[in-house]
């Protein structure tokens, strides 16, 4: 029962989490993912354990960049929390993160606060396994190959 309860507890945290950014915040000056996230897309598949995460914002800017697994049960999702990366942006106005993900989804939040502001980019990465990575680079055909 006690366990029941602090999975529930750590499910209520992260959903709060997820939610607690003021909906008045004025967005970071120059936030912008340039790398290792495609923005134009809410999801991604990658066979990858890790990306480069790159982008842009105002100097001195906090950058974080949470990782979360998506939990569904009975058509209700929360977010388990995984582990974040957090970083200061220098006076060039760039910064850059290596990301661990783990097989399966992973939702990935990449935020900037400065003083006031706030802006922030989502998206789930799912990472396949070595496994189906073999099979499908076997069963490629090559134009031109013995056996196209």
């Amino acid at each position: 029962m006690k366990k029941l309860l602090l999975m529930f507890a750590a499910m209520l945290v992260s959903v709060f989490v997820l939610t607690a950014v003021p909906a008045s915040a004025a967005p970071v000056n120059n936030f912008r993912i340039t790398g290792g996230i495609n923005t134009s897309k809410t999801s991604e598949i990658t066979f990858d354990s890790t990306r480069v995460v790159s982008g842009t914002a105002e100097p001195g800017a906090k950058i974080v960049i949470t990782i979360y697994e998506p939990v569904t049960v009975s058509s209700n999702t929360t977010y388990k929390y995984i582990r974040s990366y957090n970083i200061t942006v220098g006076s060039s106005g760039i910064f850059s993160q290596s990301i661990s993900l783990k097989e399966g989804k992973n939702y990935v939040v990449a935020a900037a606060r400065k003083d006031a502001a706030y802006s922030e980019v989502r998206t789930t990465i799912t990472r396949k396994n070595a496994v189906l990575k073999a099979t499908l680079s076997q069963s490629i055909a090559v134009p031109g190959g013995r056996n196209w």
